[in-house]
């Protein structure tokens, strides 16, 4: 893994290399927070977090708001994990993930079960930050900074859950 730094939303300056204190380490890139489908993983593994703990396994969110717009939402949602704001992409580009082609593609396939979750949190759509035709991945690390697992989202709602995501790490050690 190639080393990166990074700023908090509470204005820390990180190596992420450093982080790398648990069994894994999964980053999650997400679109942007006025994306229903962000939130709603960014709410899931929120309400999954001890049980990730438990599982050894430590989360980072990047997400494409600027830190100012970003920290004031993740407080409201009470978010206890590191989410680190990259409006220029940065990251995203680092870790190649792509964009959709259109909007259409990017919303091709949504799965109906998150659809409704969403209405289940009440969750709404709102402003876009971003590039809007972002798509998300997850990329999970060891403590060597050996990448373990990966996924890169084929539309919104192709985020694994938090317990898809446990299953498919301890896949990678059999």
């Amino acid at each position: 893994m190639t080393d990166f730094s990074y700023t908090t939303i509470d204005g820390t300056y990180k190596s992420f290399r450093a982080q790398l204190n648990n069994d894994y380490t999964v980053i999650l890139f997400l679109r942007h927070y006025g994306c229903g489908m962000s939130q709603l993983d960014m709410l899931k593994y929120r309400d999954a977090y001890q049980f990730l703990q438990r599982k050894g396994v430590d989360v980072f969110m990047v997400i494409q708001e600027p830190t100012e717009t970003i920290a004031e939402k993740a407080a409201k949602a009470n978010i206890p994990f590191p989410i680190i704001s990259d409006p220029e992409q940065i990251l995203y580009q680092l870790f190649e993930i792509p964009s959709s082609e259109s909007v259409r593609k990017l919303v091709a396939g949504v799965s109906e079960e998150k659809l409704n979750e969403m209405i289940d949190y009440g969750i709404d759509c709102y402003q876009v930050e971003g590039n809007e035709l972002q798509l998300q991945a997850t990329v999970a690390f060891n403590r060597s900074g050996q990448v373990v697992y990966s996924h890169y989202a084929e539309n919104i709602s192709d985020v694994p859950s938090p317990t898809e995501l446990v299953e498919r790490l301890e896949a990678s050690l059999a």
